[in-house]
């Protein structure tokens, strides 16, 4: 820990502040002891001049001495030394200045000796005073580096589970991915072929996206389509996609792959509990300020509902919440056919 005052706007502050104490010491010695004004001002300057200089060396004896209850005692005499030598050489070397410079003024010798007692007081107070500005200086160092150290480690750990909610999209996708190319490699090699393509065009874009926290709606809904153009080799005509995008939140930010568990549930909730043709739906628009995503599917209120292990809307609804810190952004309304999630994503300026 670097000295407090030993920076160049600290020292000026200190040096002001010292000026100020020679100043009122000389007027008390000038209007109550009738004094002339330069054996006032010779005794403050000296005086409490070498008080100013010893007073940047006390933030050693702060520096490494640290309130501790088993050094208590420690602590105690190693103040009481500090204050009694540093006051005592003050003094004397003070006395001694002052005789010389004032040799032959028996009035102000006479009281030279007198004002021992008073300047030894003076001197007490101002060790205190010093030794508590700075332990005040290095208790809000302290807490200022706590909490600028408690801060990045919540960045950290922020930024950690980001990544592992992230981690959690990509190899759950693959895993289906892979399952129908492995399904199709029999059944219709071409489509699987496609399908491995599409694949291989999706993953890279999404690594070179994956340091990015923002992309536009633009760019994730190219993902996207990558996304369903993979799930269409599958599913064929089965599979209907629509989109109603407003041309101003093309450019609107949203965090990168938060739509495609989104498009995984809907295919999961729709195609595979329905035999039927189902519609996928995707909108996108902007209102005050806040972009809104509407993605929708249609499905079978009377198929059995296959449970998974729920990482997909939880997934979205956590990562939305780490990085804008409003702990809902994500709604869900259900109808009889429908079954609708709706993000809101808050739009910073930046």
């Amino acid at each position: 820990m670097r000295h407090p005052f030993l920076a160049k706007q600290n020292i000026l502050y200190y040096t002001v502040i010292w000026l100020f104490i020679i100043g009122i010491y000389s007027l008390v010695l000038f209007y109550s002891y009738e004094y002339p004004l330069n054996e006032a001002l010779v005794d403050s300057v000296v005086f409490n001049g070498l008080f100013a200089l010893l007073g940047l060396a006390y933030w050693f004896v702060v520096r490494y001495n640290t309130f501790d209850a088993n050094q208590l005692v420690n602590l105690i005499a190693s103040h009481l030394a500090a204050a009694g030598l540093s006051i005592s050489a003050v003094i004397f070397l003070s006395i001694t200045v002052l005789k010389e410079s004032f040799a032959g003024d028996e009035e102000y010798l006479i009281f030279l000796e007198e004002s021992v007692a008073w300047r030894a007081g003076l001197g007490l107070m101002y060790y205190a005073i010093t030794i508590l500005v700075y332990h005040l200086i290095r208790y809000y160092d302290d807490l200022r580096d706590r909490v600028e150290s408690q801060s990045k480690l919540e960045t950290m750990l922020r930024e950690s589970e980001l990544e592992m909610l992230k981690s959690q999209i990509n190899p759950h996708f693959i895993f289906n991915s892979l399952n129908s190319i492995s399904s199709l490699t029999i059944t219709a090699p071409d489509r699987a072929r496609n399908m491995v393509v599409k694949l291989s065009e999706f993953l890279r874009y999404s690594l070179g996206k994956e340091n990015d926290q923002l992309n536009t709606v633009e760019e994730e809904l190219n993902n996207i389509l990558l996304y369903l153009e993979i799930e269409k080799v599958r599913f064929g005509d089965r599979l209907n996609i629509e989109k109603e995008l407003d041309q101003e939140s093309l450019e609107m930010k949203l965090p990168n792959l938060i739509l495609q568990p989104l498009l995984e549930n809907s295919i999961k909730h729709g195609i595979y509990e329905s035999l039927e043709q189902i519609t996928i739906s995707v909108k996108a628009k902007v209102k005050k300020g806040v972009l809104r995503i509407y993605v929708s599917n249609e499905y079978d209120p009377n198929a059995v509902s296959k449970k998974g292990k729920g990482i997909g809307l939880k997934n979205v609804s956590q990562r939305l919440e780490l990085i804008y810190g409003v702990p809902q952004l994500l709604f869900i309304e259900k109808t009889d056919k429908l079954f609708t999630v709706r993000l809101d994503i808050p739009q910073t300026k930046a």
